[in-house]
């Protein structure tokens, strides 16, 4: 192979690298900012915090959650929220509630159905892992009376 050929097979893999790294390095920056943002909103040992008081309310069951982390359930289908790792928290609420607990700033409407009745709860600060799990007993509360039963007391 000539010095000819190898120079022009170098300058035709230069342009293809040249036309592709910008997309390259903005999709790996845009995945390293939400690494690094993800692990700056992180509370660690929040998951377990929450788990370990939900899980002592009766009737609740625990289940891998279909988008990651561990959801809550009352009975066999009412889900009362759940959490994604140590830095979320995603609870359903009917919309009357979801918009009093949205304007009381208790939590944000859900990161990605913000019309529906769910909420978002971002576990950041010391104390956010209580909060989780008394907006977690909230709706533990209603789905109760939904069913006909007095929520038992905390």
């Amino acid at each position: 192979m000539g010095s000819n050929s190898r120079l022009a097979q170098f300058t035709a893999l230069a342009r293809q690298v040249v036309r592709v790294w910008p997309r390259l390095t903005w999709a790996g920056l845009r995945r390293d900012l939400a690494s690094l943002l993800r692990s700056l909103m992180t509370l660690r040992g929040a998951s377990q915090i929450i788990h370990a008081q939900v899980m002592s309310w009766a009737g609740v069951t625990s289940q891998p959650h279909r988008f990651g982390g561990t959801e809550y359930r009352l009975g066999a289908k009412r889900e009362l929220g759940h959490v994604h790792g140590d830095w979320l928290v995603d609870i359903p609420f009917p919309k009357k509630v979801r918009d009093e607990v949205v304007a009381s700033g208790q939590a944000e409407p859900h990161h990605i159905l913000p019309e529906t009745g769910w909420v978002s709860f971002y576990l950041k600060a010391p104390g956010d892992a209580e909060r989780a799990v008394a907006l977690l007993r909230r709706s533990y509360d209603l789905a109760a009376r939904q069913r006909g039963e007095p929520p038992p007391a905390p």
